[in-house]
């Protein structure tokens, strides 16, 4: 089983961000979330082991150290995680301490750290609000921690940004010695605070995609790149179709048929609003699921196919691999009875794809 953690708390709200968040929250309206989790939580009946658990937001480092300490606490006495359970946390530069740091290494297994720009410049166009001070402090914070498993954000396709800029980022990043990057297109969500500003160019987008694959982390997923055994198993889990329970306010979940989606509103989750039922014919629900694991450089062979939860022959799935293809591209696909996945231009393109599965 995995778990996901909304936590809904920033600072200040980011230009491109339309995840939902409350700007700088009291302490009392925190210690409510927490107090609704815990409560959440008690009334929760584990199912099977915990695989994974990831804790994002929002940012989940803006608790400090005490509140921080009680959330993973929570989260350890009623999952019970293993050694093998992956605990993944994300964090913004400007809210890590050193205790906030410790607290973190000694529970998670993976951090992930949303730098988006090294360049102060492209940062405050984005509406990023992180002093570059704050994050260098932070950087060497993390290095001296030595995590074992650390990735780096990164964003391209700003406005003003060059491709030697973006390139600067990605040999930055590298160097820190993460094993992981996700390198983003900035696409600003409908609601984000700037989004009416912040129009990439798509020529420029494309570019900045083929140079994060020359970055020196092999790509494993559209956005995402990792050496080998750095690869975030919650959301390989996530995009083939496994369970998924999710807690806190806009959190997501699926129980193999729907998906579960919390109320995007603190007041609202905290007064125990009900959740919106997704909840689509199956046939349907087994094109999104393949349609999303395309996105990974893997794909899809017969014996992942069948460890989706109702998944129908694979047959069928090459058949619906073949009419997509026929109506998108033929060379977008590598299909054959041991392996359906996107060729580079296939990944480029994916959104296309995605449509002619659903």
């Amino acid at each position: 089983m995995n778990y996901y953690f909304h936590v809904p708390f920033c600072q200040s709200k980011c230009g491109y961000c339309a995840f939902y968040s409350e700007v700088a929250p009291s302490l009392e309206l925190q210690d409510a979330y927490l107090d609704a989790l815990e409560r959440e939580l008690a009334a929760f009946t584990l199912n099977g082991a915990c695989e994974t658990v990831y804790i994002g937001g929002g940012t989940p480092t803006l608790f400090d150290e005490s509140r921080l300490e009680r959330l993973f606490a929570l989260i350890a006495h009623k999952l019970s995680p293993s050694c093998k359970t992956e605990i993944s946390i994300e964090a913004n530069p400007e809210t890590l301490t050193p205790a906030k740091v410790e607290l973190i290494r000694a529970f998670a297994t993976r951090l992930s750290i949303g730098v988006q720009s090294f360049n102060p410049q492209l940062r405050a166009t984005l509406g990023r609000n992180c002093p570059q001070k704050q994050l260098e402090q932070a950087i060497k914070l993390v290095q001296k921690a030595e995590f074992a498993h650390w990735n780096c954000d990164l964003i391209y396709a700003i406005p003003g940004q060059s491709p030697d800029q973006f390139q600067q980022d990605i040999q930055r990043a590298v160097s820190l010695g993460i094993d992981h990057l996700s390198c983003y297109n900035l696409t600003p969500e409908e609601g984000a605070r700037l989004s009416d500003i912040l129009t990439p160019d798509e020529d420029v987008a494309t570019e900045m995609w083929h140079i994060a694959n020359c970055g020196g982390l092999p790509r494993y997923e559209i956005s995402n790149y990792a050496l080998p055994g750095g690869q975030c198993r919650h959301n390989l889990n996530v995009w083939k179709g496994g369970l998924l329970v999710g807690f806190g306010p806009s959190a997501a979940g699926f129980d193999g048929k729907r998906r579960i989606i919390q109320p995007a509103s603190l007041t609202e989750w905290l007064r125990h609003a009900p959740p919106e039922i997704d909840e689509i014919p199956t046939a349907r629900r087994l094109n999104e699921i393949f349609a999303v694991n395309l996105r990974t450089v893997q794909g899809w062979t017969p014996q992942l196919w069948s460890e989706v939860p109702h998944a129908d022959s694979w047959e069928t799935r090459l058949a619906v691999a073949e009419r997509v293809a026929a109506e998108t591209s033929k060379k977008w696909f590598d299909i054959s009875p041991e392996h359906v996945t996107l060729s580079d231009s296939g990944l480029l393109f994916w959104n296309t794809v995605a449509e002619g599965y659903l």
